[in-house]
């Protein structure tokens, strides 16, 4: 089976959990990540270094990832990367400004290089934020970055239609449990805000949620006209390091 995994920002030992619970559920898993590996969290470094050893994975890019590649490569975004990075990222990897490069992009290039900006099959567009909606009848595969980032979330969360004929698959936007819509499903659930709050997954063939608590929820028994949201917080994890 096929599982979307939401905003992991860190926290390896929800990331394990989460996975151990998938394995218990099928043992022959492709993993799609929508983005949002670092910052914030429990252990940056920790998580790259087990998703690149994980088999059978599809990688998307989220603004997070974006942040540090534009200032590494361009020089960008760098009020981003400290705000996000300084207090988690920056000590995870040791690192600083001047060394993000060596530090950070170099030993994990084979998987930066690789994080694709979105994901289709038959029934599901996947990506990290969604899409600016004034390229919703383009070739995405001809779109830069921004227009996969940078754009209001709120117009994206309110857009009531499929995005080429399929549902959205979308985390960034951190929920206290999974959304749906009818047409978009909401899959971070904001697991680096509260040490209570989970990571969350989606099977895509057999339509239901799981989470590192090993909690499961089917996607028909949510309510549509039920809107799921969280206050946008600390992370949980900051004041400790």
């Amino acid at each position: 089976m096929t599982f979307v995994i939401g905003d992991i920002h860190g926290e390896i030992t929800k990331l394990k959990n989460l996975i151990d619970n998938i394995r218990r559920v099928d043992k022959e898993v492709v993993w799609i990540f929508v983005g949002d590996y670092i910052n914030k969290g429990e252990d940056s470094k920790a998580v790259l270094n087990y998703l690149m050893k994980l088999e059978n994975s599809i990688f998307l890019m989220g603004n997070h990832e974006y942040y540090f590649l534009q200032y590494i490569q361009e020089g960008k975004f760098e009020k981003e990367v400290l705000k996000y990075g300084l207090k988690s990222t920056f000590e995870d990897f040791d690192m600083n400004l001047t060394t993000l490069e060596e530090k950070l992009y170099k030993p994990y290039r084979k998987f930066f290089d690789n994080l694709k900006f979105f994901y289709e099959t038959e029934k599901y567009f996947i990506s990290h934020a969604g899409i600016n909606l004034d390229y919703i009848k383009h070739d995405f595969n001809t779109l830069s970055a921004e227009k996969f980032f940078m754009f209001s979330r709120y117009d994206f969360f309110n857009y009531k239609n499929k995005i080429h004929d399929k549902v959205s698959i979308f985390g960034h936007t951190g929920f206290n449990y999974p959304y749906y819509d009818g047409y978009k499903i909401g899959i971070d659930t904001a697991a680096v805000y509260s040490k209570e709050s989970r990571l969350t997954a989606f099977c895509l063939e057999e339509d239901f949620f799981i989470n590192n608590e090993n909690e499961k929820l089917l996607l028909k028994d949510l309510k549509l006209d039920r809107t799921s949201w969280i206050n946008r917080m600390e992370p949980y994890r900051t004041e400790k390091k």
